[in-house]
């Protein structure tokens, strides 16, 4: 017997009940991951789309969209070498601070392009070492504000109502804004961006809703939720824009597996991008 058979042994189940307890425990580290850059920053994960990327990410995506609610996931073509794309188009950024401490009105009336022209002159000539030339930078100016007493600050960008803007992020933050309470701007914070390469994609036109009969591999026995479900597997590569089928059904590429449960439905858009339909009786 293998390690996972001796483990089952070991605690009176079956190998496949293992290896399912193993993947909700996974799940659920994920899902508490997911809750703290959504729920507990004042998202509804319901109004977004769950990104999957990574060799691996497929194989969850489904599984924590049902469990969060998440209505749709998006995985893009070659989705474990996403992160290896990402540093070679990213933009170019700086972040530079400066520390004013401007309390209650001080800071409605302060002249910002005065107290950002040493920042900015410094992030150009960075900027202009990095190969880039005038017009290509973009300069995005925030700032750290908080309420008098605390010891904690919020990153708000610099707009002409940007007092108010503060007292909206505290609230989505925090649950509670003192609309009447001062106010002060710890640091001020400039961000200089210039643009990587791009490549700009096209949409394709829409083919056949059936998948061809090149896109399928082999018809095998996978286990969801306890049962033993018949599941076609396909080449990623032989889907084209247009394709929808439901599962049960595993889509296998070069970088990546992606597991389409019983319950969730996969359509390829004009991007080629698989999107996975997670119903709302799923979540339920």
């Amino acid at each position: 017997d293998g390690p996972m058979e001796a483990l089952a042994h070991e605690l009176g189940v079956t190998p496949v009940e293992l290896a399912e307890g193993v993947l909700a425990v996974a799940n659920a580290n994920m899902e508490r991951a997911i809750k703290v850059i959504s729920v507990e920053r004042g998202y509804d994960p319901r109004e977004f789309s769950l990104l999957s990327f990574g060799g691996a990410g497929g194989l969850h995506a489904a599984e924590l969209a049902r469990s969060l609610h998440i209505p749709q996931v998006l995985i893009p073509l070659n989705p474990g070498i996403l992160s290896a794309c990402g540093m070679v188009l990213a933009d170019v950024i700086k972040d530079y601070s400066q520390t004013v401490m401007l309390r209650g009105e001080e800071a409605e009336k302060a002249d910002f392009d005065n107290l950002y022209a040493a920042l900015e002159q410094q992030a150009e000539r960075d900027m202009a070492r990095e190969g880039f030339v005038d017009g290509q930078v973009r300069l995005e100016r925030y700032l750290d504000m908080r309420y008098q007493g605390q010891s904690f600050e919020l990153l708000v960008p610099l707009t002409d109502d940007f007092v108010a803007q503060f007292h909206q992020l505290h609230e989505r933050s925090y649950g509670y804004s003192h609309e009447g309470k001062p106010v002060e701007t710890v640091n001020l914070r400039l961000r200089a961006v210039g643009p990587g390469e791009r490549e700009h994609l096209v949409p394709q036109e829409l083919g056949s809703r059936e998948p061809s009969e090149e896109a399928l591999v082999v018809e095998k026995p996978v286990v969801f939720d306890g049962r033993c479900e018949q599941t076609r597997v396909y080449r990623r590569e032989k889907l084209v824009p247009g394709n929808i089928f439901d599962g049960p059904a595993i889509v296998v590429e070069y970088s990546s597996t992606i597991v389409v449960p019983p319950w969730a439905r996969v359509e390829v858009d004009a991007f080629a991008n698989l999107l996975l339909i997670i119903p709302e009786e799923a979540c339920q």
